[in-house]
């Protein structure tokens, strides 16, 4: 091990059945720090535009970053990277919980998956060696019950599973990747179908455990456990994180509710006050919570441990909703039945299927009702309207197994519209073919812009601005001002810098949730690393990952013509609620957008920038794309 990288990653070639292991690159290690950022480098050079997402010669990479295991907080997360079944563009997949760091107790920074096998496999890893295993016996089983019969066959109780469920190996498009299922617990990589892509491999489940750490030490050992022990009063007292600690991420339903943020109705309501308050993190913590739960080394405990004793949605006990799982399979289907949340929320962790795309092509499928484009005959028979959470736990189960109109929602919304077809395109909230998270931009604009340009589609999390939009500072960002959520003046500048930073974190990997300064995240890694690097470094190699994943796309087809958002969001002011009257102006944020990324009209990064950045052989590439 060297500076907090264990330094070797991991190949399987699934269908020669063959392993082998490789000396991680050091400077290729400091340019892309890990994560997200060297997966994309990793596939960008391997994964030519003509291998499709189910192709075996599509990679499927799990990766750590160079904090992930050690002794500061927020850092135990995994990456799934790979080429979306589900858009066909650039995917991937954060999760947290325990998995990530016993990989790397167990020898490896990440796992390079191609190929197909023959028959069901699993992947099982231990203190640096690694073994492909027979799995017809769990192929079919629920996640939970994966991971049992994996630890009674390896005879392995701190055996930590990620695995797939009925839904990746029927190649469900919004599948997810599930870890750390001990229990009824569940965490998950979710979004972009990469459960999908496992069950094309014939993978059912990567089984690892380490001995060979029991924590990745530091350069800087000493020095860090001091630091560590002031971070956590730092991370604690952050006002998003006090409300994470005592009421989970639902915690801010009912704030975001005030804002106009939550999405009502499939995105047509903007104020259902009952609604929300009933599906709310204050209301979970009183009706059904358990106890709270941590990830590795997590300070916050925001995660739910909940049961539904009585009445027809008993659960066990186990994980329950978050506020993007709650507010899709509530608030977007006008469902304000919690237990019934909790109920579907495990059986989505169950077959494992994603609750954002679950929730949203269920709404999508109730507005398709409301217009007549779709009967219940041609849902076999379930009464998919608005609120109807028994038809809700029905489709789940047919989404998950692809039967009958379930086969089409499997697709996901953008595909399931082309399929339905009458105009219902134009309705279908998605962008880049991801469903749209759980936040309205018509609440805050900067939010449009990212949702606009992420390169994997839709998504919050690449950038988090609506954090700032709501008054937040990041000093260390040269964010000094407060910035306002409806106005479009300035926002591309802070949407580039908020990108930029979050693909730091994604590479390190963190939990954003911690909400921690730039330069005491610079500090961290360099106390682990022994290199002494300024959150300025970190910042131009979060800049190079976000090219990278663009040209990734570039060569997948995408542009300009791309970077938008439904017709809903830039037309279609909501009547009501705390963002009423608004739409986003993205035509007048993205030109400018484009500017100071350095790329072309059309949405293509500049041989300039991507020299700019050390990307030459990236930059030789794209050359012929940028004249079209």
């Amino acid at each position: 091990m060297v500076n907090g990288y264990v330094g070797i990653l991991l190949r399987v070639d699934l269908s020669t059945n063959t392993l082998k292991t490789e000396g991680l690159d050091l400077e290729l290690a400091r340019k892309y720090l890990g994560g997200s950022s060297l997966s994309a480098r990793i596939i960008y050079d391997e994964v030519s535009p003509d291998v499709l997402p189910f192709d075996p010669d599509n990679r499927l990479i799990f990766m750590t970053g160079p904090i992930t295991g050690t002794i500061a907080p927020a850092f135990g997360r995994y990456v799934v990277c790979t080429r979306s079944p589900l858009t066909g563009i650039w995917a991937e997949a954060h999760s947290a919980g325990f998995w990530g760091p016993e990989l790397k107790f167990a020898g490896f920074d990440g796992i390079i998956v191609q190929g197909k096998a023959e028959s069901p496999v699993y992947l099982w890893v231990k203190d640096g060696e690694a073994e492909i295993k027979p799995a017809e016996n769990i192929w079919g089983r629920d996640t939970f019950e994966t991971e049992t019969l994996i630890k009674k066959e390896l005879r392995e109780e701190k055996v930590k599973v990620a695995c797939i469920g009925p839904a990746g190996e029927r190649l469900v498009k919004i599948a997810n990747v599930m870890n750390d299922l001990e229990g009824g617990t569940a965490r998950t990589a979710g979004r972009c179908g990469t459960g999908a892509v496992m069950g094309s491999k014939n993978l059912k489940a990567i089984a690892v455990r380490g001995s060979r750490y029991s924590v990745l030490p530091a350069a800087k050992e000493e020095v860090l456990r001091d630091y560590v022990k002031r971070i956590y009063v730092t991370i604690r007292s952050h006002p998003t994180v006090q409300i994470y600690a005592s009421f989970g991420t639902d915690g801010i339903m009912n704030m975001m509710h005030e804002y106009g943020d939550v999405p009502i109705k499939y995105w047509t309501e903007g104020y259902w006050p009952e609604g929300v308050e009933k599906i709310s993190g204050e209301t979970m913590a009183r009706r059904i919570l358990v106890k709270q739960n941590a990830c590795y080394r997590c300070p916050i405990a925001c995660r739910r441990y909940v049961k539904v004793r009585e009445g027809q949605y008993q659960t066990v006990e186990g994980e329950g909703p978050e506020y993007e799982s709650a507010a899709s399979l509530g608030a977007l289907c006008l469902n304000d039945n919690l237990e019934s949340i909790a109920k579907a929320n495990e059986l989505c962790n169950r077959y494992g299927i994603d609750t954002i795309s679950t929730g949203s092509v269920m709404a999508f499928a109730m507005e398709c009702r409301q217009r007549g484009l779709i009967t219940d005959r041609d849902m076999d028979g379930v009464d998919l309207t608005w609120g109807n959470h028994q038809a809700m736990i029905q489709m789940i189960h047919k989404i998950a197994t692809r039967e009958g109109f379930g086969a089409t929602l499997a697709e996901g919304v953008k595909r399931a519209a082309e399929i339905i077809g009458h105009n219902a395109d134009g309705f279908a909230m998605h962008v880049k073919g991801l469903e749209m998270p759980m936040h309205d931009p018509r609440a805050f604009k900067g939010m449009g812009l990212q949702y606009a340009t992420s390169h994997r589609g839709a998504c919050h999390l690449r950038g988090l601005v609506y954090e700032i939009e709501q008054g937040g500072r990041i000093p260390d960002l040269g964010i000094h001002e407060r910035v306002e959520r409806f106005p479009v003046e300035g926002k591309a500048r802070i949407v580039i810098t908020m990108q930029n930073w979050h693909e730091v974190l994604d590479s390190l990997i963190m939990c954003k949730f911690a909400f921690l300064p730039p330069a005491s995240v610079a500090a961290i890694f360099s106390m682990v690393t022994g290199w002494t690097v300024r959150h300025q470094e970190l910042i131009e190699a979060g800049e190079r990952s976000w090219n990278i994943k663009r040209a990734f796309n570039v060569r997948c087809g995408i542009t300009a013509r791309d970077d938008t958002l439904p017709k809903r969001l830039l037309s279609e002011p909501l009547g009501n609620g705390g963002s009423k009257g608004q739409t986003v102006e993205l035509d007048k944020m993205l030109p400018q957008y484009y500017v100071l990324r350095g790329w072309t009209a059309n949405g293509i990064p500049t041989k300039e920038k991507l020299d700019s950045l050390s990307l030459h052989d990236i930059a030789n590439d794209l050359a012929k794309y940028s004249t079209n």
